[in-house]
């Protein structure tokens, strides 16, 4: 629906405007991709400064940038339509004003990207907690374009979410993902795991991780972070190695802050071995799934700032951690969110099986209405066609579908196709 405009003395009549017809064709167009395109060079525009950034050498991320290309790919698309249509004597009116409407909604999405951009360098608080483990001083983001209000009878009541993200990772690392998630208006707080050279630790860590036979430090260094930022309540969001923290976390019965527990793409459902889980991320993952394909390289592994990342013997680590069985039908039966659970996997993971997490998440849940018949039903979302990275892929309409109703059936089916990967197939979906 079309807002009026104001005029000096109120709303103006505004001519209702019918875009179908430009539209499917942008559309066609625009989720086109060339054979270049798709695996050595995506729409993406040059490194530039952030603008408003405190420092001006600081530059624009990989993820960023290619939502930004993707702004100038529909631009030049719908702008060579419109040459075309008036070579041949059509009348353009409409692909014109589909194209001022989308330049008028994609000025906003540009300056949010670019708000969110600076965030990830300047809304860092380092967090001091001190652990069974010993101390460490955590750097956390805050993500989030709401502008504080000053009256106290506006008071923000949003739930904030607390976003662990995948195996040894800082929060430039999950721009994709975070991004998405602060575009759909929330405010978003995302830790830098303690592998990663930014984060104050123990002498010893490294000694500590060896010793790990699970998620236990994982656990209790999120835990003290969240406690020692004053959260009373929390929504979990877990992706990958993160899914698999906010499971373990979500059984500690001292933990009442937590909410909403979202687990996407869990690992620890299943015993790997070292040899196998290496195999599924490196080959099955990266080098098939990921690396052949432009897009996928830019949301996986570039994403933004790549500085002060964790060691190679730290990820070793955490791959001989990963590799066991830490989740079953009784640990997952306890687990007793206060608000929505919900459970995502796509059907394409080398990482998650689809099959097995359903049928391990629907035999808990049996275990669960057994010891609370009133407990929240477990939403088990599967993602037809979805790889272990689509969350990164495609967060803008991941976290679209979160913000909706609970659905009618426990376990649902959605199409990758119709999750939006950019700000820009947002905008198109959105435009009547």
């Amino acid at each position: 629906m079309i807002n009026p405009k104001m005029g000096p003395r109120g709303p103006e009549e505004v001519i209702p405007q019918n875009f179908s017809g430009a539209k499917e064709s942008l559309e066609k167009e625009f989720q086109e991709k060339s054979f270049s395109e798709k695996h050595i060079s995506e729409f993406q525009t040059r490194e530039a400064p952030i603008r408003g950034a405190e420092n001006p050498e600081t530059t624009r991320g990989e993820v960023f940038r290619f939502e930004r290309g993707q702004i100038l790919k529909a631009y030049k698309i719908l702008r060579e339509q419109i040459r075309d249509a008036e070579k041949k004597g059509e009348d353009a009116t409409e692909k014109k004003r589909l194209l001022k409407e989308i330049r008028g909604r994609a000025k906003v999405l540009e300056k949010d990207l670019d708000e969110l951009n600076r965030q990830y360098y300047e809304k860092v608080r380092n967090i001091e907690i001190e652990t069974e483990y010993g101390k460490f001083s955590v750097p956390v983001v805050e993500l989030d374009l709401r502008k504080k209000e000053s009256k106290e009878s506006e008071k923000d009541e949003r739930t904030p979410y607390f976003l662990l993200g995948s195996v040894a990772t800082n929060y430039h690392q999950t721009a994709a993902l975070s991004m998405g998630l602060a575009l759909e208006g929330e405010r978003v707080l995302i830790p830098a795991w303690p592998e990663q050279a930014m984060v104050g630790r123990p002498k010893n860590f490294s000694e500590l991780l060896k010793k790990q036979k699970g998620l236990k430090l994982h656990k209790e260094y999120t835990k003290q972070t969240i406690r020692a930022m004053g959260l009373d309540k929390v929504n979990i969001m877990g992706y990958s190695m993160g899914g698999a923290v906010a499971l373990e976390l979500a059984q500690d019965q001292d933990f009442q802050e937590m909410q909403d527990l979202v687990v996407v793409e869990p690992v620890g459902l299943e015993e790997k071995g070292l040899v196998g889980i290496g195999k599924d991320f490196m080959i099955k993952e990266g080098l098939l799934k990921t690396l052949p394909y432009s897009e996928a390289r830019i949301k996986s592994f570039l994403q933004g700032n790549r500085e002060n990342t964790g060691s190679l013997k730290f990820l070793i680590e955490d791959g001989r951690i990963l590799s066991k069985k830490h989740f079953d039908t009784e640990k997952l039966g306890k687990i007793m969110p206060k608000g929505r659970y919900q459970l995502w996997v796509g059907t394409k993971s080398s990482i998650t099986d689809h099959r097995i997490a359903e049928e391990v998440f629907l035999k808990a849940e049996n275990l669960r209405k057994q010891e609370d018949p009133n407990a929240t039903p477990v939403e088990i979302h599967i993602v037809k066609g979805g790889t272990h990275g689509w969350p990164d892929m495609n967060s803008l309409g991941f976290s679209r579908l979160l913000k909706e109703e609970k659905p009618q059936e426990q376990v649902t089916t959605v199409k990758l196709s119709e999750l939006e990967n950019s700000g820009m197939a947002r905008i198109l979906k959105e435009v009547e």
